[in-house]
């Protein structure tokens, strides 16, 4: 075969381009740390960083889910804990409204169970950002109202707390698969807290049990003339009843956010797990790429003297 002067020059400057790509490729690579910039830098460790990085976005999802959920587990166990306490006073206020007390400790006991009342249902309307923790899945609603209705055939008027929430569970996925509601809820409703729901004529909405029992008591001793037996037996039995219904929703929340801490560690531990890995698949070597740099950079200037006296001279040869 016949090698022309073209077919020479045109080989080196290939070969020449080649060397000056390798030196810019390792540069690329050298600069940011990445031995991967395109699919064709390593088929195969590509497919396995698209692999990690889809991982690595599900497991923060999933803890951004764990959080959340403990956020409003934490806000809901507090609320909880502030019920607690207002309902050990009430009994501790029914216990003492005995026959030793004049009529105007009994109706000054009425007036303080009345502003316990109005503090448990501000509790009741806790909120997390601008999502009340007790409304169900209707979060955006104000669960508990107080308000008056009136029997449209006895024209009594009833002092009711009526609820406008809904009784759904609020559910986050924190794993592969299927959520279950009943299972997985963060939330308790204002039925599982205060209920259960009664509907009595003259009110468009369902009221709240526990509110009509505590309103009971204290308009009882809000009487001239209180029937201490009602407030000592059926009035302390309703405040035992209530406060230990609340308790067990109570540890059925605490119980569960013990599960999700337990599931936040493991999403962490997973997250560490897979950084690691995707570091290990797609971190360059600096060593071995600073001395594969410095090779490609003596060949090419190895080439560029042999291309000086391989080449054919040219006009400007022969002009010095």
């Amino acid at each position: 075969m016949r090698i022309t002067t073209n077919m020479m020059t045109n080989n080196y400057l290939t070969s020449l381009n080649g060397s000056l790509e390798k030196q810019s490729t390792l540069q690329q690579q050298i600069a940011d740390g990445k031995a991967i910039h395109k699919p064709s830098d390593d088929p195969i460790k590509t497919i396995r960083s698209l692999r990690f990085n889809s991982n690595l976005a599900i497991n923060e999802q999933y803890t951004q889910n764990v959080n959340d959920s403990l956020s409003w587990m934490n806000t809901t166990d507090s609320a909880m804990s502030d019920l607690s306490s207002i309902m050990i006073r009430m009994k501790e206020l029914t216990v003492g409204a005995d026959g030793t007390k004049p009529i105007d400790s009994l109706n000054t006991i009425a007036s303080e169970i009345d502003g316990l009342i109005e503090q448990a249902i501000s509790i009741g309307n806790t909120k997390i950002g601008d999502r009340y923790v007790f409304s169900g899945q209707m979060d955006k609603t104000e669960p508990l109202k107080r308000t008056t209705v009136t029997d449209p055939v006895t024209g009594k008027v009833q002092d009711v707390v009526v609820y406008n929430g809904d009784i759904n569970k609020i559910s986050m996925q924190i794993k592969q698969g299927g959520i279950n509601p009943s299972n997985d809820s963060i939330n308790l409703t204002g039925v599982d807290v205060f209920g259960p729901l009664k509907t009595i004529a003259g009110s468009t909405s369902p009221v709240l049990d526990v509110f009509n029992q505590l309103i009971a008591l204290k308009e009882e001793l809000a009487k001239p003339n209180p029937d201490l037996t009602y407030v000592s037996n059926t009035g302390l039995a309703n405040i035992d009843s209530i406060h230990a219904k609340q308790l067990q929703q109570q540890t059925q929340i605490g119980t569960r956010m013990s599960t999700y801490e337990m599931a936040k560690s493991m999403l962490e531990n997973n997250k560490t797990t897979i950084t690691t890995d995707l570091a290990a698949n797609e971190d360059l070597n600096i060593p071995a790429a600073l001395i594969d740099f410095k090779t490609a950079e003596n060949v090419y200037q190895s080439a560029l003297a042999v291309g000086a006296k391989i080449l054919p001279q040219s006009l400007v040869d022969f002009l010095r």
